[in-house]
């Protein structure tokens, strides 16, 4: 009866120092920021927040946002205003669909963070059968994948077994977490498995997954579990390492 009188957890005192490497903040390519200017805007309320810088990770999907690539997206990355002391570096959210293997074995260079990674999402609904196999050439070709959001892929918050986590996991693919999941952003039962899985210490990484004003609000207002507090700075300490390597 006393938990109103409790002082909140705001997780905006707690991504101090966060370098993202996950962010829609490259401009008029995908569902993230549609225009420079509100780019610009987006990262100054980021810097606020104490976030020092991000990767660029557009969504690649085939059909969707004018199916760009490679070359395209690092034309326009080119293009990105002068930002002040906030850094970015180049990226991509791969999605597992039936031409990711394309991006894999093209000619253009993959869209990787720093020299070893690589960001992949799967579909929300459920896994196809190829995914592992694709995930496996990857770790073949020499790239490290990173699973974004796991939390909130409906095989693994809707499913005991969780099966296809722990084959992900046994193949040392990182996990990365999407932090407004642990303030319920994305539903209660996305907030609950993203505790667990970070108490369990199942993730490597953390991102924003920041598209727009809309999702700054939402880390600025956000409440979290004080439980939550030194797993999720464990995860900002790996992200600082991770490339920028401060």
């Amino acid at each position: 009866m006393f938990d109103i009188f409790r002082k909140k957890t705001y997780l905006r005192d707690h991504l101090e120092g966060l370098y993202d490497i996950h962010s829609h903040l490259l401009w008029g390519v995908d569902d993230g920021c549609p225009t420079a200017e509100h780019t610009s805007d987006v990262v100054a309320s980021l810097g606020e927040l104490g976030i020092r810088g991000a990767c660029l990770t557009p969504h690649i999907i085939y059909g969707l946002h004018g199916s760009r690539g490679e070359a395209e997206l690092r034309a326009r990355m080119a293009e990105m205003p002068d930002l002040g002391e906030f850094e970015t570096l180049p990226g991509a959210e791969y999605y597992l669909d039936e031409k990711f293997m394309d991006h894999v074995e093209g000619e253009e260079p993959l869209l990787t963070l720093g020299d070893e990674w690589l960001l992949v999402e799967y579909g929300l609904r459920s896994p196809r059968v190829t995914h592992l196999n694709e995930l496996f050439e990857v770790s073949v070709s020499g790239l490290n994948p990173i699973i974004a959001h796991p939390e909130r892929y409906a095989f693994v918050s809707e499913r005991k077994d969780r099966g296809e986590l722990q084959l992900l996991t046994s193949r040392n693919y990182a996990l990365q977490l999407n932090v407004l999941s642990l303030a319920g952003y994305y539903g209660e039962r996305v907030r609950s498995v993203a505790e667990r899985l970070l108490v369990e210490g199942a993730y490597t990484f953390v991102g924003t997954d920041v598209h727009s004003r809309v999702h700054v609000r939402a880390l600025r207002e956000a409440v979290i579990s004080p439980k939550m507090v030194p797993h999720l700075r464990t995860l900002v300490e790996n992200n600082r390492h991770l490339i920028w390597k401060k």
